[in-house]
Formats: C-alpha cells, structure tokens, sequence
C-alpha cells in the first residue's frame, strides 16, 4: 500500500473517531446502533472502534446496557489543554492590530481579588501613561479594564466583590466604592457591552474596555484601549467599536462561540 494510501486511511479513521465524539457531546449517551445512525457508518465498524475509543478512554460504557458516553480519560485531556490556554500569547496578534487601527495605548488585564492586573501593555503614539504599565494594578472599581472584569462576574460574586469594594479596610481607604453608583454602572456596562473610564485614573486619559470570554462563557480577562480624552469619548462610537470586536475575537480563538458579553442581571 502506498504510503499516500495509508495517510488517507488514518485521517479517515480521525475522522470517524470524531465524528463519534461529536455525537456523544451532542447527546449524553448513545447505543454503538444509534452512533453508527447518527455519524453514517455500518454498526460493525462503528463498534470496532467504539472498542480503540474505550481503551483509550476517551469512549466510556454509560449505565444504561449497551449505550456509551464521554469518558474520563478525553475529559481530562480537555481540562489540560484548557489549562494550557495562553490568553495573553492568543491575545497579541489581536492587540497589535487594534492599537495600528485605532492608534491608542492597548492593555489587557487579569482580575486578581479585588483589583485587576495589567499582563500586556502596548503603548499607543500620542501620550505614555503612567498609571497602568504590566505588573502593575487598579482596583476593580476604576479603570476600563477592571470595571469590564468586574461587570462580568457571576451576579453573586459581583454583588459580593461591590460590597467588598466599599469597605476602606479592604481597598483604598481614601477611594472606597460607591455601592449604589458602582451598581448602576455595572448595569449599564452589560447593557451597552463595555466600560468606559473618564479621567477617573489620570486627569485628561480616558479608556474604554470589553471582556474577554473563554468557551463557557466565563470572562477570563479583559481588554482595553487607553489615550487622550479628546481621541477616546470624542470618538467613543468607533474606538468602543473596535476594542468590543477585538475582544470578541481573542474570545472567539478561546473557543467561545456565542454573543459577546454578558448581559442581564445573571451575568
């Protein structure tokens, strides 16, 4: 057999082999009958590897009598692989592109307790702002990023993380939040899909942030675009534009495929 035959006979089998994953992740449990249906293959061949799936574990026998599920051993592999995600490597192709088209300072930031830090930083060309370089942290009431990170937790953390905001002996004693106001404007960041910073970090910078989200939806980092006030606010419908479709697509390499953001009160 040629060795461009032999090729093509492994890729065929990857490729029934995930055509089956598919279907056991389309519905929990399946006959090897119902599987051989559901991805066009005879019963007999479909077993058979059935049977190389299970002994790798990625194919397991479910309770009910000659059904299969997922196994364990795929499930394990997916947690690796999504441990091993590198956001900030995936994010800066997307972060040079969107600092070249809206020609603005670009960070991305990680929530860490109560305040978000700075993991990426490209400077724009027009001023070099002190207050936000990597390593360095805002709490998660001021600033863009911080503020979409802080919009975009789970309604109960959310609350819990305000209230906590408020207290001076856990924050800034001289800037707690504002529970009221601060929740007004978490609202209003899930309504319109990003948050905006005027001048509450550095007289006369303005900044406007989008959160990121990994596969399930869950915000993992956010991103955000920082420069004079006149070239943010001024221009806040196209530069909110641009920073929301960046982070939608870093997102969007993350595997998430739904709508960006995540609004509501359950958000």
């Amino acid at each position: 057999m040629a060795r461009g035959d032999a090729d093509d006979g492994g890729l065929e089998i990857l490729s029934k082999a995930g055509a089956i994953i598919d279907a056991l992740a389309a519905t929990p449990q399946l006959s090897a009958a119902g599987l051989a249906e559901a991805v066009g293959e005879p019963t007999s061949s479909t077993y058979r590897l059935l049977q190389s799936l299970t002994a790798l574990g990625w194919v397991d026998p479910a309770p009910t009598r000659g059904a299969y599920r997922l196994g364990l051993g795929l499930m394990s592999t997916g947690a690796s692989v999504e441990a091993s995600l590198d956001v900030r490597g995936l994010a800066l192709p997307r972060m040079r592109a969107l600092r070249a088209e809206a020609d603005l300072a670009v960070l991305l930031c990680y929530r860490k307790g109560l305040r978000a830090v700075c993991v990426e930083r490209l400077e724009g060309h027009d001023v070099t702002s002190v207050a936000m370089q990597v390593a360095d942290s805002l709490p998660l009431h001021r600033g863009a990023a911080p503020l979409a990170l802080l919009a975009h937790l789970p309604a109960g953390e959310r609350s819990a993380v305000v209230e906590q905001l408020a207290d001076p002996l856990l924050t800034r004693p001289d800037d707690p939040a504002d529970v009221e106001a601060l929740t007004a404007e978490l609202a209003a960041i899930r309504e319109r899909g990003y948050a905006r910073s005027d001048q509450d970090v550095t007289v006369g910078i303005a900044a406007l942030g989008s959160p990121v989200l990994n596969h399930r939806g869950e915000m993992v980092a956010a991103l955000s675009v920082s420069g004079l006030r006149e070239r943010v606010i001024d221009q806040e419908e196209h530069v909110s534009a641009l920073v929301t479709a960046a982070a939608a697509a870093i997102s969007g390499d993350l595997g998430h495929g739904g709508t960006q953001g995540i609004g509501g009160d359950d958000g």
